[in-house]
């Protein structure tokens, strides 16, 4: 099989790290009276857990009565996603993995419900929704957990969960990646640790160009300009930097963060006040809702996805291609919410803890 014209395969993130090749089966429970669930596995996400994962998941699965199909090459997935949507005793299909892997899967038009058993770096998507590395858990929230209606982000077709970047944070993320790439192709395992000295590099070597963000809701129409730009679905980003408070995964709207100044001292400056929670109040940082805009830019750089790199914003005629694994570029990206476009089973317990707190006045529509 050769799956879906390379949409959703997770290029450049903690999924591809299983290659294509196919993993030893995980026996497929068959005619269990409760129904299957669809597993979607990465054995590469955090050092390599995700087969023993699987496996005890598997087995926590035939206590409720429930069988299991699993997936482990983008092939598979794209087959295992298309089934479960037509087979009526789907219950769910859950992602095994770090955000590569969730991403790689609602990049598959997920119809059936999805959620999470994590195995990655971050783990964002499911530390969000209160999703814990413990198979019987999981098991719990798929069999008396509950289904909660989320909004999809999408740049260009591509389908996120928690934030686009374009820029510096974007170049960090490409450099990151870069790195972790074998000669054969295959992605090393990962750690926070492994990003500083990526920081470091693209403090001394990234320019920092003029981005434009061009907003067009009807009625709020609006350009800003900065030198960094975030898009946020989810308030998360990484070590739980408290970028947007107030964001929700059910509003029906993206919060975008513009930092205006250029530099490496600038950029520190920033997320110095994003650490204390205070970055919001000031001037030169734009906070706007919106539904719908449009980035461009006066040279080109590079783009991140849910933390991949996500490809390059290219400036006017450069017709420069993404380099290696990573996307095409294009002269404009259009970002855009899809409201309520996923359904997650999440524990009984679990409420949003995203502030409900008013905007900051800068940026507040």
């Amino acid at each position: 099989m050769t799956g879906r014209s390379g949409q959703g395969r997770g290029e450049g993130s903690d999924e591809d790290a299983v290659g294509t090749a196919r993993e030893p089966e995980t026996p497929r429970v068959a005619g269990e009276k409760g129904g299957w669930v669809g597993i979607v596995a990465n054995r590469g996400s955090g050092a390599g857990r995700g087969h023993r994962l699987v496996d005890s998941l598997v087995a926590e699965l035939r206590r409720y009565h429930l069988g299991a199909e699993v997936a482990w090459t983008p092939e598979d997935r794209a087959a295992l996603v298309e089934r479960a949507a037509h087979v009526a005793d789907c219950r769910c299909v859950v992602a095994v993995g770090g955000d590569g892997t969730v991403s790689a899967l609602i990049n598959e038009r997920l119809a059936s419900p999805m959620t999470v058993m994590p195995a990655g770096t971050e783990n964002l998507v499911a530390r969000h929704f209160g999703l814990r590395r413990d198979p019987r858990a999981v098991a719990r929230a798929i069999t008396a957990g509950r289904a909660v209606n989320v909004d999809v982000a999408q740049a260009d077709g591509r389908r996120f969960l928690l934030m686009a970047g374009f820029g510096f944070d974007a170049d960090v993320v490409t450099r990151h990646h870069r790195g972790r790439v074998t000669r054969s192709g295959r992605i090393r395992p990962t750690s926070r640790m492994a990003y500083v000295q990526h920081v470091l590099r693209a403090s001394f070597s990234y320019p920092f160009p003029t981005i434009s963000v061009r907003i067009t809701d009807p009625g709020a129409e609006e350009v800003l300009k900065g030198t960094t730009v975030f898009i946020f679905n989810l308030p998360r980003y990484a070590l739980g930097l408290p970028f947007v408070p107030v964001a929700r995964e059910d509003d029906g709207w993206l919060d975008l963060i513009v930092f205006r100044h250029p530099g490496p001292f600038r950029a520190f400056y920033y997320l110095c006040k994003v650490f204390c929670g205070i970055h919001l109040s000031d001037p030169s940082v734009y906070h706007r809702r919106v539904r719908r805009a449009v980035v461009t830019a006066q040279e080109t750089i590079p783009v991140q996805l849910d933390g991949d790199p996500g490809g390059y914003l290219l400036a006017g005629s450069d017709s420069r291609r993404g380099e290696g694994p990573v996307r095409d570029g294009r002269a404009e990206w259009t970002v855009e919410i899809l409201p309520s476009a996923l359904s997650v089973l999440v524990p009984a317990a679990h409420s949003s803890r995203a502030s409900r707190a008013p905007l900051a006045s800068e940026g507040t529509l």
